[in-house]
């Protein structure tokens, strides 16, 4: 097994690829005996500067790292940084805790316990997180369980997310002219053995993991009622001013202003009053209690009062609705009889219009009939007339209208009667 295998293959982490790739490296310069060790920092991870406790968490985080994580990567004790935090809320010379942050994540085991102890402190004192480099993943889980995350305007922020690399080293093996077999009860059994490729049902399971741990990322994140979009926690950081933008991280000028605010809380906060109650004696604690008690009694009454108030005006609302609904009954109904009414007249309307209709129709019929008459007496009297100019032997029409004229008693009137003047 290599170092690698060593380092990437055992747990999930909550890193950046880019820290993830520069360990590696490292790694591999330090077993090729081209790196030194640095020397151990002999800088405590807790400080305290007029009243605030700076706790400084810098390099990738594990809990527990060996001496080689500790000293080639520079990584924090997150125990340690728990310890600190506990030792800062116990210290009464610290008003306020301040996370100074520049980490690009770490391991996920341990990372939510040292959020929770993060959220612990925040119950009893006041603690900001602040980052000028980055804070990204477990760094910004834990940081997120602060009660305010500030970020300078080049510092990167987010990350959130979940990997967990994973080397298949079987081809490597074959080309060697080796072939590992594994021997397991239990189809998980020996997963991630170096020299055997892992199984779907193992793939699956390693994201299921994967994805168990993703969901309680966000859901940390979220927690303290940051509104911080689905697209913003994708596993990409962000700059201080994206990071403001979706809610993840304030923008600051420098870690100084962080600690002049956490200062300004801190001054907001009335010890000196808890103290003194503790030095009081038990009578006169008796009597501040009695002082309460009628407080509290003259408070009772009072709202008893303005529950009597409250009722009457209750009851005058009650009968004043009861008056407007018996109102809108009466004017429903009058709406209504009228409505019947104009309904009942549009009724008797409609059937003399039906009526007259009728009666039109008939009149129409009738002036059709006496028009056919008139037509047919005009034809008749043409035809009478066409007969007694046969009779008479002439070509010129006689004068015979449709009301007709007294006939002729003889011939000579007839032939008389045609060259009368007109």
């Amino acid at each position: 097994m290599t170092a690698l295998d060593s380092l990437f293959s055992r747990q999930p982490w909550l890193i950046t690829s880019e820290a993830m790739h520069s360990m590696a490296a490292q790694a591999v310069a330090f077993f090729d005996a081209r790196l030194t060790l640095p020397e151990p920092s002999s800088n405590p991870l807790l400080s305290v500067e007029e009243g605030v406790g700076i706790i400084r968490i810098h390099g990738p985080l594990m809990r527990d790292p060996d001496l080689i994580s500790s000293l080639l990567f520079g990584a924090t004790d997150m125990n340690q940084v728990a310890e600190a935090i506990q030792e800062a809320v116990a210290q009464d010379a610290v008003k306020s805790i301040l996370l100074d942050i520049d980490s690009p994540g770490g391991t996920v085991n341990g990372t939510p316990e040292l959020a929770q102890a993060v959220a612990d402190a925040a119950k009893l004192k006041s603690i900001h997180a602040f980052s000028a480099g980055q804070m990204c993943s477990a760094a910004y889980w834990i940081a997120s369980q602060c009660d305010a995350v500030y970020a300078t305007p080049s510092a990167r922020v987010g990350s959130i997310g979940v990997m967990l690399p994973f080397i298949d080293s079987a081809e490597k093996f074959r080309s060697q002219g080796l072939k590992v077999e594994v021997f397991a009860a239990g189809k998980f059994k020996g997963m991630g053995t170096p020299g055997v490729s892992l199984s779907e049902e193992q793939r699956a399971l390693i994201q299921s993991d994967i994805e168990e741990v993703a969901a309680d990322f966000k859901s940390a994140v979220l927690a303290r009622g940051r509104k911080i979009p689905d697209e913003a926690m994708e596993g990409q950081s962000f700059s201080a001013r994206k990071a403001q933008r979706f809610n993840l991280a304030g923008t600051v000028k420098s870690r100084d202003e962080v600690i002049a605010r956490l200062r300004s809380i801190a001054a907001r906060v009335d010890t000196p009053s808890r103290t003194s109650t503790s030095m009081k004696t038990a009578e006169e604690q008796l009597t501040d209690a009695l002082a309460r008690i009628q407080t509290l009694e003259a408070d009772a009454k009072a709202r008893e009062s303005l529950m009597s108030d409250a009722s009457a005006q209750v009851e005058t609302f009650k009968a004043s609705l009861t008056a407007k609904e018996q109102s809108h009954q009466t004017a429903l109904q009058q709406v209504c009889t009228e409505r019947d009414t104009l309904k009942g007249q549009l009724i008797a309307v409609q059937g003399d219009v039906e009526r007259h209709s009728k009666r039109a129709g008939e009149l129409e019929t009738q002036v059709r009939d006496l028009n056919a008459r008139e037509q047919d007496l005009d034809k008749r009297a043409a035809a009478k007339a066409a007969q007694i100019a046969a009779e008479m032997g002439t070509q010129v029409p006689a004068k015979i209208t449709p009301a007709g004229d007294k006939a002729p008693a003889t011939a000579a009137e007839v032939w008389n009667r045609q060259f009368a003047k007109a």
